[in-house]
Formats: structure tokens, C-alpha cells, sequence
């Protein structure tokens, strides 16, 4: 017993190997033992802090991309996960650069994400408006408490000036800092320009030495040096400030002062947001300071980057929103999954995650340095929910209609057959035309939804992969796969290798018989698919006992070896007949959808292009 229980055979476990951590990732799915609490320490030190208050703070100078999609949700699953409030604040300050229309597609790709606001435009809240465009007297009345406590001040230095003094500092190896011209300008010069409209902005006065703070990801980050003694030296002689400007001479502000003055009035407690806004964050610590106000928490997220380690640009389509939703059919818990897992780890066993579960485990434990997207990870991710959703009743346990997100007849089998119709113009799918429009054709495309969602990646390469669902294989197709042998492999000398080839086939005229579609019970079976598979089973016993005739079987091994042997003939044979041996769904499914008429017209032709591949093997002895 020991010996036999040593050689059982090992379950294959498939892995996929992350590239960003490089390390193989099981592929398969959570058992009932694995489903369980497992949160990381960071998950439970997040519930610690209490309820969060997140942002996200987008431009409509573009649309959403998959940097920003990820900004998003990270913010959105800590103020879940915290039983806190997550805002959508539109930074619509700069009036040039907005793209017409991308305010109102915002809105729709987030919800389509499942990324839902608890404030913010279109349902509002205590701390409003939620646009910067609608909030320009609240950022003029904090710059001009900046002005009053010096900390700030008006700049009239023109458009001329400021470019020969940035080719100037260009010229001697320099920072473009400004140099402080205009903060000597006595505050009464400054009120009297000022009044009488003469253009200027305003600027910040950052201190000689930035605040220390802790980012959550980063640790303790200190004022970087980066020049040397001698630049520095001159810099100081010729005058070197960062000082920002807050609000242009249009009197928008800048992102500096409105971010600052919206995230205290609106009383966020973390900003979690890219890295690239690092070099920004000692600004607004100082800004935090000069108004006397607690800063939120900072958590800097990594750059999301290729293979080759080069940045992803905005403007790429391979990182838009849309060309993942609307080209390449990815479902919106998909690409969620797909995008928490860019920078963030977690304690769990796998990696597919609904938005509920990346909600149960969402923690700040975000990796430092950027991130490298492999895309072949969303693919797999949409393979493994497309199961998940096919296995899962279209009503939950409360007698609600499931998510429209997670319903694959909302969003696979409408794209599916959208892409079916206009092929089927062009295409011959006899098959699918055998169906009438409608009710019909759709359930013969669900079926195969159903039965292959473990492969759905996308409408167009879902019909591809299975396109002997929608039309039959050609004799041409079927002469160049590899056709049946129809001997017994790896069976015992006792048994003969060679099968009575008529039986089978005098066999297989049962199928002609298949009951008509739409039957609900058909000679004891639930439907036409069990039936068929019921009468594959009844071949293989009939094979098994014509092979074992006259054979002395004392044990029951060597019968037990012919079945398995039948079983590879005819389920080899029916796979070459109906898909011309490519892979795709067990073959009763697809005879229990196929007319009775494609069905035994496929099998006639199969059998046909067998004999006479036969013939011709004969003859060439």
C-alpha cells in the first residue's frame, strides 16, 4: 500500500512567475482551507489608525490611465478598508490644457471600475464644491494669509525676465530657481501694483531648511543636497530660491497651494499618490507649517514601468483605460486586480482578488522603486475571474441580481456576440446560423461561454480559439491534424491493440439519434449534453468488454486497462472529428448544443475522411 501511495501521481501546479517580485505565483484556485483571514500585520495596523480619509485628485487635461486608475483605488481601498471616506476632487485649474469631454468620461470609468465616491461632484458633501474652477475665492483668501504673515509674496518679474534669468542660470550649471527680486518689494509698492492691476503672481517663501518627514513607504525623508560646495556658493551669490508659485496671474492657483488648502479644509488624514510628487512634498510640508495645520500622512507609490525599466508615458495606449475596456474586453475586476497588485503586496495565497477582497486586505505595505508591468498577468487574471464567474449563481445568497461587473452575460457573452454578428456576415458559421437569432443563438454561445470560461481572454480570440463551435472543420483541416490511429496504447500483451473499428463506428450511429434541442429530460438524463455523455461512456464499456473477450482478467487491472484505453480512442476520435483536434470544451458539451443535423453531418464527414485516409494508407503498402 505504501509503494502504490508513493508512486500516485503529483497534481501538476501551474505557476506564473512575477516579474516585478521575480518568484513563481500558483495559477491555481483558493481551496476552502485557504480562504481564510490571513492579513498581513500591515492590514491590522491600518484598522489601528481608525477611519481614513482618501482622495483622488485628477486633471481633465487627459484621460484615465493605468497609473492613475492605480492612484485611485489604492486611495479608495484605504478609506474602505478603515470604514472611512474616499472623495473625487476635480483639479480643473489649468483652463488650457483640459480636454473637452474628459471631466464627464472620468466619472464613467471610475464607475465602471467599481471605484465609487462618498463626496465629490455629482452627489456633493459637507466640504464642497469638489471642483478647483469653483473654489478660486478660497484659495485667493489663504494666499493672501500667506502674504500677511510673510511667507508669501507677489512677484512682478514679466515673462521676459523670468526666461533671460532661467537661460542665464541654464548657462552656469544652475537650478532654474528664481532669485528673490521681487520679495524685496516693500508690501506697500506691492498692495499700491497690485491694486492698480498690474500683472503678477504670487510665491511662495520656502525656509532655508525643509521639514523632516516620515513617508509611509519611504521612511524618514530629509532635505536632499544634490550640489556641491561650489554651486552652492555661487547660487547663493547670484540668489537661488524655490520659491513656488501659488497663484498665477490669471488668479488660478497652482497645484502647490490648492492641493494643500483643499486636503486640510476637506481633512484628509493620507495622500497616497506617485513618487514623482516627492520633490513637491517638503513644499507642502513648509505650506503646512507656514498656515499652522497638521499634514496628512504621505505615502509615495512607484513608477510604473516596462520591461526594459523605461517609464510608461500618458500618452501611451497600451496604459489608457479604454484600450484595456472598450479593444481589449478586459473586466473591470480585472483590471482592479490587475493594477492593485502593481506596487502593493499582500499575505494571501494567490493573487486573484474581487474588489471585496482586495478591500479585506488592503494595507499601506507598498513596495519602494517602481514597479515593472507584465501584462501577461492581466491576461491570466482574466482567465481565472471568467472562471470564477461562471461558477458563480447569477442570484447571491441574499436573492439579489450579482454585480452587473461580474455577470458574464452582461460582460462577455453581449461583446461575444456583437463580434459574432458582424463575423457572420463575412465568415461561414454554419453552425451558429443553424440557431435562430435571438434567445437560441444566444444560449448556443452561452453554453460554450459556460463550459471554456477558464480560457476567455477576450471576444476575438475566444471565437478563434473555439471556431469549430461555430462552424464545422473542413476536410482539409481534418486531413491536416493528426488522425486517429485507433490501437490501444500502453495496454497489456493480453489484451489485442488493434479495436474493431466497424464496432465503433456502428457504435457511434447512436448519435444520429440525439434528441431534438430544448428537450429538458431525454431517457433519464438532465439534457442533451449529459445524454451524449452518458452514450460516449456506454462506447467505451462496449469496446472495453469486445477487446476483453477471452481474456482471463483475475483481478479486474486488465479490464480496467481496456477502458482506459477506449476512453483515449473514442475521446481522441470525437475531439479529431468535432474540433480537428484543437483543444476546447469536453465534446458533449458541444454535441449537446450542435443541431441534430450538424451534428450527424460532422460526424458522417469525419468518418468518411478516416476510411478513406485508410484506403489510401493501404494502398501505399
Amino acid at each position: 500500500m505504501r509503494l502504490l501511495l508513493s508512486f500516485r501521481r503529483r497534481p501538476v501546479v501551474n505557476r506564473w512567475k512575477c516579474l516585478p517580485c521575480n518568484r513563481y505565483i500558483s495559477t491555481e484556485t483558493e481551496s476552502a482551507k485557504d480562504t481564510g483571514k490571513y492579513l498581513s500585520p500591515q492590514t491590522y495596523a491600518l484598522r489601528a489608525q481608525g477611519p481614513a480619509r482618501t482622495r483622488f485628485a485628477p486633471s481633465p487635461t487627459g484621460f484615465l490611465h493605468l497609473g492613475s486608475l492605480r492612484t485611485a483605488l489604492f486611495n479608495y481601498l484605504i478609506a474602505k478598508a478603515t470604514g472611512g471616506q474616499f472623495l473625487l476632487r476635480i483639479e480643473d485649474t489649468d483652463q488650457k490644457r483640459t480636454v473637452p469631454g474628459a471631466e464627464e468620461r472620468l466619472y464613467q470609468d471610475l464607475e465602471w471600475a467599481g471605484i465609487e465616491w462618498d463626496e465629490g461632484p455629482q452627489i456633493g458633501g459637507p466640504f464642497g464644491p469638489y471642483k478647483q474652477s469653483e473654489r478660486t475665492a478660497i484659495y485667493r483668501k489663504y494666499a493672501g494669509q500667506l502674504l500677511a504673515s510673510g511667507n508669501a509674496y507677489r512677484c512682478f518679474c514679466t515673462a521676459d525676465r523670468l526666461h533671460d534669468l532661467a537661460e542665464f542660470r541654464a548657462r552656469a550649471g544652475l537650478p532654474p530657481d528664481y532669485d528673490r527680486t521681487c520679495a524685496h518689494v516693500p508690501k506697500e509698492e506691492s498692495d499700491y501694483r497690485a491694486a492698480k492691476g498690474e500683472a503678477h503672481v504670487v510665491r511662495f517663501k520656502v525656509p532655508d531648511v525643509y521639514p523632516v518627514y516620515r513617508d509611509e513607504v519611504y521612511g524618514l525623508i530629509r532635505q536632499r543636497r544634490e550640489m556641491t560646495t561650489r554651486p552652492i556658493a555661487q547660487a547663493s551669490a547670484l540668489g537661488s530660491f524655490d520659491d513656488p508659485i501659488l497663484l498665477k496671474t490669471d488668479g488660478f492657483p497652482t497645484y502647490h497651494l490648492a492641493n494643500v488648502v483643499d486636503d486640510h479644509l476637506m481633512e484628509i488624514s493620507h495622500v497616497i499618490r506617485g513618487s514623482e510628487w516627492m520633490s513637491s512634498t517638503p513644499k507642502h510640508l513648509a505650506m503646512y507649517q507656514a498656515f499652522g495645520w497638521k499634514p496628512p500622512l504621505f505615502a509615495h507609490v512607484g513608477l510604473l514601468v516596462d520591461k526594459a525599466g523605461q517609464k510608461f508615458s500618458k500618452r501611451m495606449h497600451t496604459i489608457n483605460l479604454s484600450e484595456w475596456r472598450d479593444h481589449q474586453g478586459i473586466f473591470p475586476e480585472v483590471l482592479t486586480n490587475f493594477v492593485a497588485l502593481l506596487g502593493w503586496s499582500h499575505n494571501r495565497r494567490l493573487d486573484v482578488m474581487n474588489m471585496r477582497e482586495l478591500i479585506e486586505n488592503a494595507s499601506m505595505k507598498f513596495t519602494r522603486g517602481d514597479t515593472i508591468v507584465a501584462f501577461e498577468k492581466l491576461w491570466f487574471l482574466q482567465r481565472k475571474h471568467a472562471a470564477r464567474y461562471a461558477a458563480e449563481q447569477p442570484i447571491n445568497e441574499k436573492g439579489e441580481p450579482i454585480d452587473p461587473r461580474c455577470d458574464l452575460n452582461k460582460i462577455a457573452l453581449e461583446p461575444l456576440m456583437r463580434q459574432l454578428e458582424n463575423k457572420v456576415q463575412a465568415d461561414s458559421y454554419s453552425s451558429l446560423k443553424s440557431h435562430a437569432l435571438g434567445k437560441p443563438r444566444e444560449d448556443y454561445v452561452r453554453a460554450l461561454l459556460w463550459a471554456d470560461a477558464q480560457n476567455y481572454n477576450n471576444p476575438l480570440g475566444f471565437i478563434d480559439r473555439n471556431v469549430h463551435w461555430f462552424r464545422p472543420a473542413s476536410i482539409k483541416e481534418l486531413r491536416q491534424a493528426t488522425i486517429p490511429s485507433m490501437k490501444l496504447r500502453n495496454v497489456p500483451p493480453q489484451i489485442s491493440y488493434p479495436i474493431d473499428t466497424d464496432l465503433l463506428f456502428e457504435k457511434m450511429e447512436v448519435f444520429d439519434q440525439i434528441p431534438p434541442l430544448g428537450a429538458l429530460v431525454v431517457n433519464g438524463a438532465p439534457d442533451r449534453a449529459s445524454w451524449a455523455k452518458n452514450h460516449i461512456s456506454n462506447i467505451i464499456e462496449i469496446g472495453a468488454e469486445r477487446s476483453m473477450k477471452g481474456v482471463e482478467d483475475q483481478d479486474g487491472s486488465l479490464q480496467l486497462a481496456a477502458m482506459k484505453g477506449w476512453s483515449k480512442i473514442v475521446h481522441g476520435y470525437l475531439r479529431w472529428a468535432l474540433y480537428a483536434g484543437k483543444p476546447g470544451p469536453d465534446m458533449s458539451v458541444l454535441m449537446g448544443a450542435l443541431t441534430k443535423e450538424d451534428l450527424s453531418k460532422r460526424l458522417s464527414v469525419a468518418r468518411k475522411t478516416w476510411r478513406d485516409y485508410q484506403l489510401k494508407e493501404i494502398k501505399a503498402l
